[in-house]
């Protein structure tokens, strides 16, 4: 595999704006992520004290796993204080799309140069949000049949989805056995397609809950590079974080006043608004088998999928009894992740990335520092043939990245057609609109005549439009093998009108090298970057 960054022409500027020091943006932010300052002031923060409990929870919660000797090297050195590079998503169907594996990715390039650059060791760490309940989310994934230059969407189906936190949810082996086999169906075997379609069986097997499948893929790929998991739903660790989140239920006024005047100052700043939410506490509470958002309201705290409600005595002592019922929203999640951890810098996508800006204010509420923000590493995958059909049809690679083909085939067409006889339509529909203008001013302004006058003028034009689209058409369908190369250079690279990385799944490129294909020996050495990188495969 080959590695090169190329600059994409983004439609939202957002991240190019963040990534060049703009302080209409930075300023939502308590640290610049372009400067090495930024990174040396976080390398030198004084320790939260909370590593070795937090080492030993993680240990507990990756027990069911063979850990490498980097995992164990990195668990000790987290015990010992050493800080971290951290990161989440949700778990999706076999991972789900392939920026869960570029956001570990740029967590362990980040946390080695650190390791190298201030000679201590840096934690990579990644935080499954098993917490969350929106299972539409996660249930499906998408393929991409090379050899007919298609997408299929992949989808685990059940009667009985689940409403609380999918790392409770119990689903059915033999439906996730039959989701492998319908992935694997669109792509052709390599050496390595019966290893993965065993092993991934074997996962199912040993998985109970929804986000172990998710876990042991990840530990499959990136054990060696010493990478940590938690899930934020881990009962353990809702133990050791039971002292914050009862301060976050106290203060959750002061908390959702912040919130909001951070939310108003960004959109002020000429932000969009990010996180839409209905609660004023922040804290979700798993009840009559719901993950429900709790709601303060005239003294007392209302459920959003039932009609009992709590006092602030019964929600305390619940938190004491029970803190694995509790969990965080979009508003509180950064802030108890970064009371949990020693954090050098958090990595997120676009999205994140911008409501962290809404949470400004929260975080100085409570007197803490946010993290370095870092936009995760942004890769797309050039296959052999997709490179050799770029190359066909001399196509830019970026700007198939950032629009598709859509552009180029029109200009295929065109140069296909003859140039005399698009000019003649097109000389015959001005003809026909200064025609339209002539009678409209000749004849009598009477409702009819100006109606008939109208209807005749639009057949006409409707006559010369579809000449024009029908020869156009034709000529497509002479090509009919470029407009399919075409379209299989959408669908690889501008899939569904956005990113690959959106959309494709990682086994897509698995099938291709195998388990091993992150590894050094494999995957080509990463340098974080702002820009699009293209990895060759």
């Amino acid at each position: 595999m080959e590695c090169y960054n190329v600059t994409v022409n983004e439609k939202d500027q957002f991240i190019p704006k963040y990534t060049n020091h703009n302080q209409e943006l930075i300023q939502f932010y308590d640290f610049d992520p372009n400067k090495e300052e930024s990174f040396a002031t976080r390398m030198a923060r004084p320790n939260n004290g909370r590593e070795q409990q937090l080492a030993q929870v993680i240990r507990q919660y990756m027990s069911d796993l063979k850990l490498s000797s980097a995992q164990e090297h990195a668990l000790n050195q987290l015990a010992q204080g050493a800080k971290v590079v951290i990161g989440g998503q949700q778990a999706g169907i076999l991972t789900g799309p392939l920026y869960t594996f570029h956001k570990i990715l740029s967590i362990i390039v980040q946390a080695s140069q650190l390791s190298e650059t201030y000679q201590q060791f840096v934690v990579p760490v990644f935080w499954i949000a098993g917490e969350d309940h929106d299972f539409d989310e996660v249930n499906h994934t998408y393929v991409y049949n090379e050899e007919k230059g298609q997408l299929k969407k992949v989808k685990y189906h059940t009667l009985t989805p689940p409403e609380t936190s999918v790392s409770h949810f119990e689903p059915e082996s033999n439906a996730l056995m039959e989701v492998v086999e319908q992935y694997f169906a669109q792509l052709p075997e390599t050496v390595h397609t019966k290893t993965l379609i065993c092993d991934l069986k074997k996962m199912i097997q040993q998985s109970n809950h929804w986000t172990d499948l998710f876990k042991q893929i990840i530990q499959s790929c990136f054990s060696d590079q010493g990478l940590l998991m938690i899930d934020a739903s881990h009962s353990e660790l809702r133990k050791l974080e039971l002292p914050f989140l009862k301060a976050l239920f106290k203060e959750h006024l002061e908390v959702d006043k912040a919130f909001k005047n951070g939310q108003n100052k960004t959109q002020q700043g000429g932000l969009s608004k990010m996180i839409e939410t209905d609660s004023n506490v922040h804290l979700f509470l798993e009840y009559e088998g719901q993950r429900q958002l709790l709601k303060y309201e005239e003294g007392k705290y209302e459920l959003s999928k039932s009609t009992n409600s709590m006092t602030t005595e019964e929600i305390l002592k619940l938190i004491d009894q029970s803190p694995e019922r509790f969990s965080n929203n979009v508003v509180t999640r950064p802030l108890m992740q970064e009371w949990l951890f020693n954090t050098v810098a958090f990595v997120g996508g676009p999205s994140e990335i911008k409501y962290w800006a809404e949470l400004h204010q929260v975080f100085q509420n409570f007197d803490i520092e946010m993290p370095i923000v870092l936009p995760r590493l942004r890769l797309t995958y050039l296959t052999a043939k997709t490179k050799k059909l770029l190359a066909q049809y001399q196509l830019n690679v970026s700007e198939v990245i950032a629009n598709g083909t859509y552009e180029a085939q029109e200009k295929f067409i065109r140069a296909k057609a003859s140039n005399e006889v698009i000019e003649e339509i097109d000389a015959m529909i001005k003809q026909q609109e200064a025609f339209y203008e002539r009678l409209a001013n000749e004849m009598s302004k009477t409702e009819d005549n100006q109606k008939l006058l109208r209807k005749n003028h639009q057949i006409q034009l409707h006559q010369y439009q579809y000449l024009k689209q029908r020869y156009l058409t034709n000529i497509e369908r002479e090509n009919d093998i470029s407009m399919r190369h075409f379209n299989q250079l959408t669908s690889a690279l501008h899939p569904m009108g956005g990113l690959q990385e959106r959309i494709l799944n990682p086994l897509q490129f698995l099938n291709i090298f195998g388990w091993d294909m992150y590894t050094s020996s494999t995957f080509p050495p990463l340098d974080y970057t702002f820009e699009q990188l293209i990895i060759e495969t």
